[in-house]
């Protein structure tokens, strides 16, 4: 029976729950199609959210996400009873994302639509009965992206290999253009670079595979002359991660795919390769012929590119002059002259990314502004030999948006004050710096639109930095929604009653390793937008927070820490014992937070997990 509010004598009258019954009333009395366009607007998530409040908002949320085109369900993981309320009615959905570690082979049944243009399953780890009903039901899917939970041996016998669950998908969907395989790299030393694919469609445009050893690779890109059309007529995005890049490979790629436009080659061998199985100079003049490039990535892990110098990067940067992004890694005989020759190469440069560049210096970076005038992102990781001067010299490129200076540990306060002063700027990754409380002073009175800050192991700043930078006269306090002020030793509860108090809209912090936090500030930060009805923080680490009580966990019960879906303490509370409430306990009263106890970076995105409902 539908509720009425209770009408009293007089107007101070109108019974214990007036102000529940007459704000529903009033939802109930607006149109339905301004509420279904409203709530149209919003997340899934919040859309689900809201139709807990009345039956009003029920109907119309259930409308507006029967309507929905493009759902995105990657921030929390669905079980099978809650995917199929959000997908069952919905007939015109084109886009769909879900992690889907708690999902089964019978989600097909909900998943699978007529409609479906483009589908994004991560964290899975299905098998063939999933992938024959896409097949057979998503004949106009375009695009297909999977992330799998575990390593293909785990899944598939050697007699079922991966390659055949694929099979199904080929058949069914001919019009697919992007396609993603990636298993995950959780250790080199095991990792199958072995995966068996059966030919790539010809039709599709856009491949990332990860791993895949490179003679594996080779055989994706050797054409049949009995083939009509194969995939390297179309290819134009090539992603890969390899054991190792070769030479051979290189020119296999540039001399068969002649539509490439992006290229982001990735390897982790264990050991320095050999000759031939490395590349050199030659592959990097072989790359130099593709004068279609716009975009490219080399990144080599583990090991560097020790037969690659700067004539080699002359070569490339002679014949590819349109690059818009270069990514390069594990350089380590480029000089400043190469490095200089790629950012001259062209007018179109927008982002430009080099890490462990053990002969990168701050010349390389002179004049930027005027050489790629363009230019929105800057990451320079691990640079040993960068000062303050690069940033400085960075600070006439006023359509910067993005500087990452991660591991450059001689950038100071002088390189802070410059950085403060670029109107664009929303992100920016100083972390291992050698910033004081001063230098966050000035960033705090100044220009940057910031959402995004790393102040990661900048050890000699404190609580009074934390301060200076959110009470300032910038709007620094008013825009940032993800901090990072893990390992810095003197960030105490002070600092997170600061954040607490003048940065409500915040949704992503890190405290691992602040030895000085306690109980009594995450009383406050969980406290934080009680009076506004909704709190923002979705994403909190707590790793190895040792000053924590037994029994810390209780803060995160509700009311407390209001939309959280993502928790990160250290694997000694997973295992402790006798603690109230326990982590099964917390997660079944929160059902949708996901607690991670194996030490991640924030969200688990490095890594992969069968089941990240509670990682351990």
């Amino acid at each position: 029976m539908e509720k009425k509010p209770r009408a009293g004598a007089d107007g101070d009258s109108r019974g214990e729950a007036s102000g529940g019954s007459e704000s529903g009333g009033l939802v109930e009395r607006l149109p339905e199609a301004l509420l279904v366009e409203v709530l149209g607007r919003l997340e899934v998530d919040d859309a689900c959210s809201a139709a807990a409040s009345c039956r009003a908002l029920h109907g119309a949320a259930s409308a507006a996400i029967s309507a929905i085109t493009t759902i995105d369900l990657s921030a929390f993981a669905p079980s099978n009873a809650i995917l199929s309320r959000i997908l069952a009615g919905n007939v015109s959905v084109r886009s769909v994302t879900v992690n889907c570690s708690l999902l089964d082979d019978s989600a097909a049944s909900v998943i699978a639509k007529g409609s479906l243009r483009e589908l994004s399953l991560l964290k899975c780890s299905f098998t063939m009965g999933f992938f024959v009903a896409i097949g057979e039901r998503c004949g106009n899917l375009r695009s297909l992206k999977l992330e799998m939970a575990v390593a293909p041996e785990v899944l598939y016998s050697r007699s079922s290999r991966f390659s055949t669950f694929l099979e199904p998908i080929y058949a069914g969907c001919g019009y697919l253009e992007t396609l993603w395989v990636k298993f995950p790299l959780l250790d080199p030393l095991t990792a199958d670079y072995e995966t068996r694919l059966p030919s790539v469609p010809g039709t599709v445009k856009e491949l990332l595979l990860q791993p895949v050893s490179h003679l594996r690779a080779k055989t994706v890109f050797t054409k049949a002359p009995s083939l009509k059309k194969h995939v390297t007529d179309s290819l134009e995005s090539l992603s890969l991660v390899l054991d190792t890049i070769t030479d051979e490979l290189v020119t296999l790629i540039t001399s068969n795919v002649h539509k490439l436009v992006e290229l982001c080659l990735e390897d982790e061998p264990v050991t320095q390769p050999n000759l031939p199985e490395d590349l050199t100079n030659i592959g990097l003049q072989a790359l130099g012929l593709c004068h279609n490039l716009r975009h490219l990535s080399l990144t080599r892990r583990y090991c560097d590119f020790r037969r690659v110098n700067d004539f080699g990067i002359l070569m490339l940067a002679d014949g590819c002059k349109q690059l818009r992004t270069i990514r390069f890694g594990g350089f380590s005989k480029v000089s400043d002259a190469g490095y200089a020759a790629l950012l001259h190469s062209g007018k179109d440069l927008k982002k430009f990314e080099v890490s462990n560049g053990l002969c990168l210096s701050d010349l390389a970076c002179l004049d930027l502004d005027k050489a790629a005038p363009n230019i929105t992102e800057v990451r320079l990781l691990n640079c040993a030999l960068l000062t303050s001067d690069t940033a400085i010299s960075l600070a006439p490129c006023t359509n910067l948006k993005v500087l990452d200076l991660s591991g450059c540990k001689s950038i100071a306060d002088s390189g802070l004050v410059s950085i403060s002063q670029l109107p664009k700027l929303t992100l920016l990754d100083l972390a291992g710096a050698d910033i004081t409380d001063a230098g966050l002073s000035a960033l705090g009175n100044g220009r940057c639109l910031i959402s995004s800050l790393c102040l990661r192991g900048c050890r000699r700043i404190g609580s009074n930095g934390i301060a200076s930078l959110l009470c300032g006269t910038g709007t620094i306090n008013k825009t940032l929604v993800s901090l990072d002020i893990g390992n810095v030793p003197r960030i105490s509860c002070r600092a997170v009653t600061v954040i607490s108090k003048n940065c409500e809209q915040i949704s992503s912090l890190c405290l691992r390793n602040c030895l000085l936090i306690t109980d009594s500030s995450l009383e406050v930060l969980g406290s934080m937008g009680r009076d506004s009805g909704k709190c923002s923080l979705k994403m909190l680490d707590l790793a190895y927070c040792s000053k924590l009580s037994r029994n810390f966990l209780r803060l995160f019960e509700p009311p407390l820490f209001r939309g959280l879906r993502w928790l990160g303490v250290g694997k000694n509370v997973v295992q402790r014992r006798g603690c109230s409430p326990t982590v099964a306990e917390l997660l079944e009263r929160k059902p949708g937070l996901i607690i991670c106890g194996n030490a991640c970076d924030m969200g688990c995105r490095n890594k992969c997990h069968p089941d990240i409902r509670f990682v351990q």
